[in-house]
């Protein structure tokens, strides 16, 4: 008989896992305690504005995600965005093309000092290979996450390096700090910054999700309650709530949600698995949109925000560099994308709050900005984003470990428990569908 398998979550990893198994005959359920799938990849359309609601690009080394969206039949749908970036230091813009080595040697925020050094990051970065791997750390790679990108470059190099490189990589792709991430995360990252297209999809990212979730069973608005173990290899007792509390018994469970949520629910989880989900660490974040009633011509795809001249806003996102469909004719679309301390600090707060507080930055380097507004919307991620924290990636070799010692039917891939990425997500969602493919294939 086939198994009884169960996703918990809806977002880009519980959906990819759910698409490779139908792919194999298997008939998944997946219970989304939201209104909508996707997750920080989902997008809304408001008054003919396409919002993206976390995440906003599709990188061209995003290998798997962009063949999913060929395989899906929505090639026609990528658009190639301008991949322009620029950083604001004292009101001054520096622009750069994003990985382009001409723009670079070109780039005045930095002297030549440190654009020598920073030819000596790359290729250092370079000449480590795979230990740079972090979806598959070795010893190596051990080594180089015990102490902090921002430890690892005030040793090295200087200042300028930390916040005007270091400081927007990790406020952009990881919604964190320096101080918080490892020096592995960031050679990792910075290996990655050659020249690359960045693609989008012309209705938001969120049409992947939406197109992954066609012919699959996702009861949406159906959070799960309680998760109980009921042998040493399972079933599994799943309790939800929809318009009434209903119980289910499942073979198989896959966590497509944040490790802390797993926690919550999961109530007879084995101490040692525990306290490895404990070490997965998460930012908060929250996005706030923004249409205006004229277009910003002269501005960059991505927007970085120096932390010693903004206290609030991380990176900001002028969205017609996606493509024209995203925003309507003669109007224009800022996504702003708070600090890692913003957010913490704003999390609770009312949508009211956060847009005077996000206003107050922007005027100062967009005057009258607020006057041009027409609407906006504010959404929140509790857990935003996994920081990998020095450490992280060996916690999470003891995880996996803890896992498999534990039960060959559950499994987690949201973030792959060490990092936030589509591409890390997806590829963590068709591994696990594929083991369990093959292991109840076999029997």
């Amino acid at each position: 008989m086939d198994p009884r398998i169960c996703i918990i979550g809806a977002g880009i990893s519980g959906l990819s896992t759910g698409y490779q198994l139908i792919k194999s005959g298997l008939k998944p359920i997946l219970f989304e305690k939201e209104s909508f799938v996707g997750g920080r990849m989902s997008s809304e359309n408001v008054e003919d504005f396409i919002i993206d609601k976390g995440a906003y690009t599709i990188p061209e080394f995003h290998k798997t995600t962009l063949q999913m969206i060929k395989e899906l039949g929505m090639e026609d749908a990528l658009e190639q965005t301008t991949g322009t970036s620029s950083t604001f230091c004292k009101g001054k813009e520096y622009p750069i093309k994003i990985g382009s080595s001409v723009d670079f040697l070109k780039y005045k925020l930095l002297s030549i000092k440190n654009k020598k050094d920073m030819v000596k990051l790359f290729l250092y970065a370079t000449s480590l290979g795979k230990s740079l791997n972090l979806n598959h750390p070795s010893e190596k790679t051990f080594e180089l996450e015990k102490e902090s990108a921002a430890e690892f470059l005030l040793k090295e190099y200087d200042g300028e390096i930390l916040e005007y490189i270091a400081y927007p990589i990790f406020c952009e792709i990881f919604l964190g700090t320096p101080e918080n991430n490892s020096k592995a995360a960031f050679l990792a990252t910075l290996r990655n910054l050659t020249n690359f297209k960045i693609f989008s999809l012309h209705q938001g990212l969120g049409m992947l999700p939406v197109q992954l979730m066609k012919n699959m069973d996702v009861r949406l608005n159906t959070p799960v309650l309680q998760v109980q173990q009921m042998g040493d290899q399972g079933p599994y007792q799943i309790d939800i709530a929809n318009d009434t509390q209903k119980s289910f018994v499942f073979d198989v469970v896959i966590f497509g949600i944040p490790s802390p949520i797993v926690l919550e629910i999961f109530k007879n989880l084995p101490m040692r698995l525990r306290e490895s989900l404990q070490g997965v660490h998460y930012a908060p974040s929250i996005v706030t949109a923004f249409a205006f009633d004229q277009p910003y011509p002269h501005t960059s795809l991505i927007n970085n925000l120096l932390r010693k001249d903004f206290q609030v806003l991380g990176t900001t996102v002028f969205d017609h560099h996606k493509g024209s469909s995203h925003v309507p004719p003669g109007k224009g679309l800022m996504t702003a994308i708070l600090s890692e301390n913003g957010s913490r600090n704003f999390f609770d707060k009312g949508d009211g709050c956060i847009k005077e507080q996000i206003l107050k930055e922007i005027e100062l380097l967009f005057p009258d900005f607020s006057k041009r507004v027409i609407f906006s919307r504010t959404y929140r991620w509790k857990y935003g984003a996994v920081q990998l924290k020095p450490g992280v990636l060996y916690q999470k070799r003891l995880a996996q470990k803890a896992l498999e010692d534990y039960s060959q039917n559950l499994f987690f891939v949201s973030d792959s428990l060490s990092r936030s990425s589509i591409e890390v997500q997806i590829n963590a969602g068709i591994q696990a569908a594929n083991q369990i493919t093959k292991r109840w294939r076999t029997e």
